[in-house]
C-alpha cells in the first residue's frame, strides 16, 4: 500500500494497483453480509507503523469499494480490544502489556496501558517489511536453493527465480507456497517435507524428489529476524523507562506467532510471560468489530437530503459506559409544535413512551450489561405519523473496554524566554508533548529563574506556547497560547534562582490549560488556551521581530567574515523585509483590534523560515565536519572488530558520500551520520572489551539503579558471564542493568558512550 507498484491480473487481463486490489477484496467482503443490511461504513485495520501515505491509500481503497465512511484502526489496538473485552471485569485490572503482532508482511509492537476500562497506546515500533512472508523467502533462499544447487546444475538459480523477467520466476512463487506450507507444518511438528517436482535443471534433468526441513533448521534461519523484533521491544522499554517486571505479559498476535520458536525466543530474552489467550489470526478482526460498535455514522450531507421536514435532530450519548444507565442528550431545531418523541431499545427491552418534544431533551436510558445497546430516537406528529429526521441508531457499549484519546500531529512546546533562561542569549523550545502523544495528557516541569522579578516592577515572566517541530526557531512555529506574569501581579519579590513550576494540560479536544506556580510567593496563575483561536500578543510580537532583526545582523556579519558573500546578499534581502516589519509592528497599539497583528505574525514566521533556509550552508558545513569525524571513528572500529557485513555497510555509506555531502539538504548528511553511529555502536556492543568495560561502568554506581535487588542479581550474572567469556549473556545483562537506570543516564548508556556516569 502506498507504492507505485501494479500487478497483472490474468483472469481479468488487467493491470491493478494495490489500492484497486484492496478495493476488490473489500467489495467481496461486503457480499458476505447476508442479513439484508446495506453496508455503507467500515473500520479497516492497519499496521501501527503505517505512514501517512499508506494510511491514505488504505482509506482510498475503502472509498473505492463503495463505503461512504472509512475509519482506520491500528492493529495493536484492535488486538488489545479483543483481549480486554474477552476478559470479565474482575479478571481485567489496571496495568500495561505489549502487543507483539507478527503477521504475513508486517511487524508491530505496541505498549498498551489500561486504566478503569480505558485503554491507551503509549508507544510503538514496527517494520513494514518484516513478517511471515520473509520467513517463507528465507526457506527458499537459505534451504531450497542451496539444496538444488548442490544436487543439480543451475547457472544462476536465485536470480532466475527472483527476477520478474527470469525464466524461472513462476517457479519462485510455487516454491514460496511450498515453503509457507512447510512453515505451518513446523509449528506443530519437528520436520516437514517439501516436494520438488515438475521442473528441470539447466541440463534438462527432470527434478522429482522431496526435501526434509527440520524445525531446528527453520529456527536457525529466522533467528536474526525474530531477534530484530525483540530489539524493537527493548527500544520501547528503554524509551519508557520500564523493566520487564513492569509489563504484565506479551500478547501474541498474527499468524507467524504460531511458531513455537517465536514464542519461546521472545519470552526467553525479554523475561516477560507470553499470552496466547486470543486466536492470533482473528483477534484483530474481532477487536475491530468492538471498535466499530462504538462509532457513529456521519453522512451529514445525505441526512440533509433525506430530511425534508425542516426538523434537525442532534443526539449524543457516550459510546461506552461502565454504568447501568446513561444520559441521552438531544437537541432539536425547527418547528416542534405538536410533535412527540419516543426512545426505544433495539431489543425491545426499553420504551420511553410518547413524550412531547422540546428543544432540549435529556433522558436516562437503561443499558444491558456487558453488551452493545442500540437505541432509536423517533419523532412523531400529532397523528402518530413518523417524521423522517435521518437520525441513525445510537450505540452504547456497556462494560466494554474502549479507546481513550487521540494522537497529536505536531510537537507542543513552550518557548524558554530570556526571562527564564537569560544566560542562553536567545530563546529555544522545550517540548511538553511530542508528536504522536496520546491525548489527554498533562506534564509539569520545574524551571529556574535567571532574573529577579521585583514586586510592582515592569519585570515579567513570559510563557509562550507554540505548535510545531521542537527543533525549529521559536519564531517559525505557530503561537497557540501566551501567559504573562508581571511584577505588579506577584505578592513579593521573586529572586534570581527561584524555582517556578509550569504545568501544561492538553485535552482530547486540543484545549490547553497552562498553570504557573511560584513556590516562593505561593501563587498560582492559570489560563486556558483554545487551539482553534490564534493568540498574538502585540508586545510579544514586537519582541520577536526585534530578535529576528538582531539575529539577522549576526548571521550577515558571520557570512561576511567567512567570505560567503552570496549568503550575505541573500540575508540582506531578507533584512529589508525585517526592517519593514519592525516599523509596521511598532505602529501597532497593544490593544489593536484589526487583523494587522495576525498578518505581521504570519510574515514574522515566514521570515524566520527564510533565515533558516538561507543559513543552511553553515549548518551543512558543520555537518560535513562531523561526518568526517564520525567516519574516522567508525572506520577504526570496523578495521579492528568488524565483520564482512559491517565492512559492506561502511563501504556502502562511503560510496554514497559524494551524493549526500554535495547535497543541499542537511537531513541527508544527518542520516549518513546516524548510519555511521549505529554501525559503530552495533560493533561496540559485540566487542568483548567494550561489553566488559560497560558492565564495570554500570555497576560502579549501584545507587543509581531503580531496583536494587534485580540489579544485584544481574551484577552476579554479569560477573559469571565474564568469567565464562559468555559475551551474549553479558550483553543481555548490560541491557538489563541499563533498563534499571533513571531515564537520562539510561539514554546515554544505551549508546556506545563510555563516560555516561
Amino acid at each position: 500500500m502506498g507504492t507505485t507498484e501494479s500487478f497483472k491480473v490474468k483472469n481479468l487481463d488487467q493491470i491493478k494497483t494495490p489500492i484497486e486490489l484492496s478495493a476488490e477484496i473489500l467489495k467481496e467482503l461486503k457480499g458476505f453480509v447476508h442479513s439484508g443490511e446495506h453496508v455503507d461504513a467500515a473500520v479497516i485495520t492497519i499496521p501501527a507503523s503505517f505512514d501517512v501515505i499508506q494510511s491514505n491509500a488504505t482509506k482510498e481503497a475503502g472509498l473505492l469499494a463503495g463505503f461512504k465512511q472509512v475509519i482506520l484502526l491500528q492493529e495493536p489496538i484492535a488486538a488489545s480490544l479483543a483481549y480486554a473485552n474477552k476478559r470479565k471485569e474482575k479478571e481485567l485490572g489496571n496495568g500495561q502489556w505489549l502487543v507483539y503482532d507478527l503477521g504475513g508482511g508486517t511487524f508491530d509492537v505496541a505498549l498498551i496501558k489500561i486504566k478503569d476500562g480505558e485503554m491507551k497506546v503509549l508507544d510503538h515500533e514496527g517494520d513494514n517489511f518484516l513478517g511471515g512472508a520473509d520467513f517463507d523467502n528465507l526457506i527458499v533462499e537459505k534451504i531450497i536453493i542451496p539444496f538444488l544447487n548442490d544436487k543439480y546444475k543451475f547457472n544462476n538459480l536465485e536470480n532466475e527465480l527472483k527476477s520478474s523477467s527470469g525464466k524461472r520466476n513462476s517457479l519462485y512463487y510455487k516454491l514460496i507456497q511450498k515453503a509457507e506450507d512447510a512453515k505451518i507444518i513446523l509449528s506443530a511438528k519437528t520436520s516437514a517435507e517439501i516436494e520438488l517436482c515438475d521442473f528441470s535443471d539447466d541440463n534438462d534433468e527432470e527434478i522429482d524428489m522431496s526435501l526434509e526441513i527440520t524445525r531446528s533448521e527453520f529456527e536457525n534461519i529466522i533467528k536474526d529476524s525474530v531477534d530484530k523484533t525483540i530489539e524493537m521491544i527493548k527500544k520501547i522499554l528503554v524509551r519508557n523507562s520500564l523493566k520487564s517486571s513492569d509489563i504484565q505479559f506479551t500478547l501474541m498476535v498474527g499468524g507467524s506467532t504460531y511458531s513455537p520458536y517465536v514464542r519461546k525466543r521472545v519470552e526467553e530474552i525479554l523475561q516477560i510471560s507470553i499470552n496466547c489467550d486470543i486466536e492470533p489470526t482473528t483477534a484483530i478482526a474481532i477487536g475491530a468489530s468492538y471498535y466499530a460498535g462504538t462509532k457513529e455514522k456521519t453522512f451529514l450531507q445525505e441526512k440533509a437530503d433525506i430530511n425534508t421536514t425542516g426538523i434537525s435532530v442532534r443526539a449524543y450519548c457516550p459510546p461506552a459506559s461502565k454504568f447501568d444507565e446513561e444520559t441521552l442528550s438531544v437537541r432539536i431545531e425547527g418547528n416542534i409544535d405538536g410533535l412527540f418523541y419516543r426512545i426505544t431499545r433495539e431489543d425491545k427491552g426499553f420504551d420511553s413512551g410518547l413524550k412531547k418534544v422540546t428543544s432540549r431533551i435529556s433522558e436516562d436510558i437503561p443499558l444491558v450489561k456487558d453488551s452493545y445497546n442500540f437505541f432509536k430516537f423517533t419523532v412523531y406528529d400529532g397523528h402518530n405519523n413518523i417524521i423522517e429526521t435521518g437520525t441513525e441508531l445510537i450505540g452504547v457499549a456497556q462494560g466494554k473496554v474502549h479507546i481513550s484519546g487521540q494522537p497529536i500531529a505536531n510537537d507542543i512546546c513552550i518557548e524558554i524566554d530570556s526571562d527564564l533562561d537569560f544566560d542562553l542569549g536567545e530563546t529555544k523550545l522545550f517540548a511538553y508533548f511530542q508528536k504522536n502523544t496520546i491525548l489527554p495528557d498533562k506534564k509539569m516541569k520545574i524551571f529556574t529563574l535567571n532574573k529577579s522579578i521585583i514586586k510592582d516592577s515592569f519585570d515579567k515572566i513570559i510563557l509562550n506556547v507554540l505548535e510545531g517541530p521542537k527543533y525549529n526557531l521559536p519564531a517559525s512555529n505557530q503561537i497557540i497560547g501566551y501567559l504573562e506574569i508581571s511584577g505588579n501581579k506577584v505578592s513579593r519579590d521573586i529572586v534570581k534562582g527561584a524555582e517556578i513550576e509550569i504545568t501544561l494540560e492538553m485535552s482530547e479536544s486540543r484545549d490547553i490549560k497552562a498553570t504557573v506556580y511560584i513556590p516562593m510567593s505561593d501563587q498560582q496563575f492559570t489560563k486556558v488556551f483554545c487551539v482553534s483561536k490564534r493568540d498574538v500578543p502585540i508586545p510579544k510580537l514586537k519582541d520577536e521581530v526585534l530578535f529576528l532583526s538582531k539575529k539577522l545582523e549576526t548571521e550577515i556579519a558571520e557570512a561576511v567574515e567567512r567570505e560567503d558573500y552570496e549568503t550575505a546578499d541573500e540575508l540582506n534581502q531578507i533584512k529589508k523585509k525585517v526592517d519593514e516589519l519592525v516599523v509596521n509592528s511598532n505602529q501597532l497599539t497593544d490593544d489593536d483590534v484589526t487583523d494587522k497583528k495576525f498578518q505581521f505574525e504570519d510574515s514574522k514566521r515566514k521570515i524566520a523560515q527564510d533565515i533558516d533556509t538561507a543559513t543552511k550552508d553553515k549548518r551543512i558545513t558543520l555537518l560535513r565536519i562531523k561526518y568526517n569525524e564520525d567516519k574516522d571513528w567508525c572506520k577504526k572500529l570496523v578495521d579492528e572488530n568488524g565483520n564482512d557485513h559491517d565492512r559492506k555497510i561502511f563501504s556502502d555509506i562511503a560510496a554514497r558520500e559524494i551524493t549526500f555531502l554535495n547535497s543541499m539538504t542537511p537531513v541527508k548528511i544527518t542520516e549518513a551520520i546516524e548510519e555511521l553511529i549505529n554501525l559503530g555502536v552495533s560493533i561496540l556492543w559485540r566487542t568483548p572489551s567494550f561489553l566488559e568495560f560497560k558492565f564495570k561502568t554500570l555497576i560502579a554506581k549501584p545507587q543509581l539503579f531503580n531496583d536494587q535487588e534485580q540489579a544485584k542479581i544481574l551484577s552476579e550474572a554479569g560477573s559469571i558471564a565474564i568469567t565464562n567469556k559468555n559475551y551474549d549473556r553479558l550483553r543481555e545483562v548490560n541491557w538489563g542493568l541499563i533498563a534499571l537506570l533513571p531515564k537520562n543516564p539510561q539514554q546515554e548508556a544505551s549508546t556506545g558512550q563510555i563516560g555516561f556516569l
